[in-house]
């Protein structure tokens, strides 16, 4: 019965906007991405939670966080002392740290709102949203409700047949400068050597990839408790100066000191363990210089990085990574150096990065080396068209090298869409894999129709594809052996006086070469307040 409601579900219900583009596209910018198979799951979790409670840029308050990094907060603070509130894309667009193509991102999830006009006033706005999930052996819900000074959320998932159970909750309450966050929250500071808690790829295929966007103390809003601290922490704020405080139930306990201005930041770190960090950034006239050093287990480690503007069109950036087996606890140390090149004048974007490393295991294998090059180009056609190419090479001398070659055809008309891709994987044999996708997004129903076929006979040679899917269900699934797979998502989403209601669906049927079908049906209800 569950097989035959999912073909009749793929086949033919018009499905009823899967994963949000617009999280996806900010997630890329600010993770340093460059595909959707490479985003940091938490941060499209958080980016989520975001869009009901929108970053206000001119805010006394503001602080660092998913959107906005420490340095770009620094100069919106400075320019409103000097030129008052910022009251239109365009000039936040000129502010050093933005572009263009940064703000027309990320101004879904800001807010330009201004108590400082004549006539206007700071108002107490309380948000809600509620989301409800099923499929055909998990179930989970959120719940989320903002307000000015507060908000509180929570998640919990069953899976696995309805036998296990996770989720996380928060509660974060601000009052002038002074903010607690109780529950479930994520700890990131400076690079990530110290102390950098939940998902984060460290693929360096993007300039932007090459520092990362500390956001410090955040809540967590997921339906996986993996990588975040529960507890409760603590932060005090001025224009200047932030210190930070933090203890969970698991016996770990930090603290934080950071001077953050316009041109120049640093900070000290401490938690438990006997883990000390000290880091700093200075950003001058387009060029960024980050580093951190770190001791733990009695070892130091080190990271810097280096991001600069050629020009109009080109950026550089460079990183170094010293990582001692003593200090990571893994079984392999870390002794990197890496190097990336973007061109970008809005019709042709091209990239070209490589990260190469040695990673010793002490007393077994002390020469282990690896080399990742990522070539990516993309070719804006025409205002309809456009056409991404890319290649990543990865050679190890301890295993078989993994070639990929991926070509990317996009077509965008109004609110009608269409996406080929093919991509081949040389390593122990060779693998392929190929879709072909439709899609309709309008403002009150959106439509994606996917056919994908694959060979790929060995699992090193597996090929990882993102999945359209309804918000807080980010997917990518590895494919692998022989088959074909029919995929269906959308949404329909209607406006009540005061609420709004969305619907999603999502289908799928895979047919593989020595195993079972496998069908896929998700549900999805949220109710924004």
């Amino acid at each position: 019965m569950r097989k035959l409601l999912s073909i009749v579900l793929c086949v033919f219900a018009l499905p009823v906007a899967a994963q949000d583009q617009e999280v996806l596209k900010a997630a890329m910018l600010l993770g340093g991405a460059s595909s959707e198979e490479e985003v940091d799951e938490s941060l499209v979790d958080q980016l989520e939670a975001l869009r009901g409670r929108r970053v206000r840029v001119n805010s006394d308050h503001l602080r660092a966080s998913a959107i906005l990094s420490d340095y770009q907060v620094a100069v919106i603070r400075d320019y409103r002392a000097t030129s008052g509130d910022i009251l239109s894309w365009t000039e936040l667009s000129l502010l050093e740290g933005f572009t263009e193509a940064d703000v027309e991102v990320l101004r879904s999830f800001l807010s330009l709102e201004s108590s400082r006009l004549p006539g206007a006033a700071d108002t107490v706005k309380i948000k809600g949203q509620a989301l409800l999930r099923g499929t055909l052996n998990s179930a989970g819900g959120k719940v989320k409700m903002t307000g000015r000074t507060w908000r509180a959320g929570g998640a919990v998932r069953c899976g696995d047949g309805f036998r296990k159970w996770d989720g996380t909750f928060y509660g974060e309450a601000t009052l002038h400068n002074h903010r607690i966050v109780a529950g479930d929250y994520k700890v990131r500071f400076a690079e990530g050597l110290g102390l950098w808690t939940g998902f984060s790829m460290d693929n360096l295929s993007t300039v932007d990839a090459f520092l990362k966007r500390a956001q410090g103390v955040s809540p967590a809003w997921s339906f996986s408790s993996s990588g975040v601290q529960r507890g409760l922490a603590y932060e005090y704020s001025s224009r200047h100066w932030r210190a930070q405080a933090f203890g969970s139930f698991d016996g770990t306990l930090g603290a934080r000191g950071e001077y953050l201005g316009k041109h120049f930041q640093a900070g000290f770190t401490a938690a438990s363990g006997l883990l000390l960090s000290a880091d700093a950034k200075v950003n001058l006239r387009g060029v960024i210089i980050s580093g951190e050093v770190a001791f733990r287990n009695g070892s130091l480690a080190g990271k810097s990085a280096l991001k600069a503007s050629l020009g109009e069109y080109f950026r550089l950036a460079v990183q170094g990574r010293v990582i001692p087996v003593r200090y990571s606890g893994k079984k392999n140390g870390e002794y990197a150096v890496a190097a990336g090149l973007e061109f970008n004048n809005r019709k042709v974007l091209a990239s070209l990065t490589a990260d190469a490393s040695m990673l010793p295991i002490p007393y077994k294998d002390p020469d282990r080396f690896q080399l990742r090059i990522y070539a990516r180009s993309l070719w804006n056609i025409s205002d309809i068209w456009s056409l991404e190419g890319r290649v990543t090479e990865r050679y190890r001398n301890y295993e078989a090298p993994r070639t990929a070659v991926r070509l990317h055809l996009s077509r965008l008309q109004g609110p009608w869409n269409a996406n080929l891709r093919g991509e081949v994987v040389f390593c122990e044999k060779t693998g392929f894999l190929s879709y072909l996708e439709s899609g309709y997004k309008g403002e009150v129903f959106t439509a994606w129709l996917r056919l994908t076929g694959f060979f790929i006979d060995r699992w090193p040679d597996r090929i990882y594809v993102y999945e359209r899917d309804a918000p807080g269900s980010f997917s990518v699934p590895a494919y692998y052996g022989r088959g074909a797979s029919l995929s269906a998502t959308g949404n329909i989403k209607h406006r009540f006086k005061y609420f709004t209601l969305k619907f999603y669906l999502r289908g799928a049927y895979t047919f593989k070469n020595g195993s079972k079908p496998a069908p896929v049906l998700n549900l999805q209800l949220m109710m924004d307040i």
